[in-house]
């Protein structure tokens, strides 16, 4: 199986909302140049302002959305495991800033400058694609994640997520369905349970996450699908009934919607 690393760098002049919310089997960080954004990942709302860096684990749900200006310019990278394997031997334990509770990371002034060249140096090397570029790049990508851990580890305390009433209303329902997600739910089931209103719930869950709550609800089934079907033998039927949904056919087409492959065919290239 080939590695997997990309970066690229994208200025928005428009009030630009994510139309697509996803996961990936890839680790990203998102690095915002210019403008403010709201950033959902890990069940938590973010707000981003310039400078600012988020991690994102495979497979964790994320969205940015827009934040009081319309324009923004951001980097962002996205690699896979197989692309570090060389830096194995340094014992870098870089998995530590995709885990743990501290997603976004605020560096100084000084410290965006030297994050900025890095970054720079990554979009340089893989546009000319010179020779020896691969290993390179790994290089500097290896180099970034040390700086970035060391700026984290410095830094006195956590940035928190954004908490008003609303938010923590809808925090509350997010690990509802993350426990219960297996389970036949409803919108008026959920609203009833949670003494709100369908709409009303609809509403504030769209306005805190970006996303709708039967698409959250989805990419959490998918996100514990893909799990069994690496891990276990189970057949597509056991799988599909464990997760919560309907049917095999419900099943394989919400599935091959969000991540463009059959479920058996997605257990074939991971077991690969």
């Amino acid at each position: 199986m080939e590695s997997f690393f990309l970066v690229e760098q994208i200025r928005r002049s428009g009030n630009f909302n994510m139309d697509t919310d996803h996961f990936h089997d890839s680790y990203e960080i998102y690095y915002l140049l210019s403008g403010e954004r709201h950033y959902y990942i890990h069940n938590r709302i973010y707000a981003l302002e310039a400078g600012d860096l988020v991690f994102i684990n495979k497979n964790q749900l994320h969205r940015t959305t827009a934040r009081n200006r319309s324009r923004h310019e951001r980097i962002l990278i996205n690699f896979d495991d197989l692309f570090l394997k060389p830096a194995e031997g340094l014992a870098l334990d870089w998995m530590g800033l995709f885990q743990g509770e501290s997603f976004l990371l605020r560096p100084t002034a000084h410290e965006q400058g030297e994050i900025a060249d890095l970054f720079q140096a990554m979009l340089r090397e893989q546009r000319e694609d010179a020779l020896w570029s691969k290993p390179y790049l790994q290089t500097l990508l290896v180099q970034l994640l040390i700086r970035l851990d060391r700026i984290r580890k410095a830094k006195p305390s956590d940035l928190t997520p954004e908490q008003s009433e609303g938010q923590r209303r809808v925090y509350g329902i997010i690990e509802y369905l993350d426990v219960h997600y297996g389970e036949k739910l409803t919108l008026g089931g959920i609203a009833e349970h949670f003494f709100i209103s369908s709409t009303y719930l609809c509403r504030i869950f769209k306005q805190t996450t970006g996303f709708t709550l039967i698409e959250h609800l989805n990419y959490v089934r998918i996100r514990e699908t893909k799990k069994l079907l690496v891990e276990t033998d189970w057949p597509m039927t056991r799988i599909a009934s464990v997760t919560g949904f309907e049917s095999i056919a419900h099943f394989g087409r919400v599935f091959k919607g969000i991540t463009g492959r059959a479920p058996l065919q997605y257990r074939k290239q991971h077991r690969e």
